[in-house]
């Protein structure tokens, strides 16, 4: 029983000890960095003597539903203000497009299934009449 009560210890040691040790390091990112000393500027300074600090900017945006509203939120030119009514009948639009599309690919797969399924009779019914041309001969041959 002390054993197991040293190892929980022990556990929420290590653990305490981690949680520690990622604070102190997210806080060091927000810390302000210390301000450098002042060097002599050169009489003719090279591009490899100045440092320059470039800002670093993180997008956090969602990312767009489908390939249209991409292209809007992508394009440079400036965007308009769209009202509730006209976004809805855009989609609504849009919506209606591709269920006509999606009927019309119904409509040409049907076609292609009625094709195969005439096939498929056609093969039915050779398959059939081949059986009956076969007895048929077989009983002519044991007859004569």
């Amino acid at each position: 029983m002390l054993k197991q009560s040293e190892q929980q210890y022990a556990f929420h040691s290590d653990n305490r000890q981690q949680i520690d040790r990622a604070r102190k390091e997210a806080e060091a990112l927000f810390r302000p960095k210390p301000k450098l000393v002042a060097t002599p500027m050169l009489a003719n300074p090279s591009p490899a003597n100045v440092s320059v600090r470039k800002p670093r900017i993180l997008r956090a945006s969602v990312p767009p539903l489908d390939r249209e509203m991409a292209k809007v939120r992508n394009s440079s030119e400036p965007q308009t203000v769209v009202s509730a009514s006209q976004f809805a009948h855009t989609e609504r639009e849009r919506l209606n497009r591709t269920r006509a599309a999606i009927f019309k690919q119904q409509h040409e797969l049907q076609a292609k299934l009625k094709a195969i399924d005439n096939e498929m009779h056609a093969m039915d019914a050779y398959e059939a009449a081949k059986k009956g041309k076969t007895l048929s001969g077989r009983r002519h041959r044991g007859r004569a």
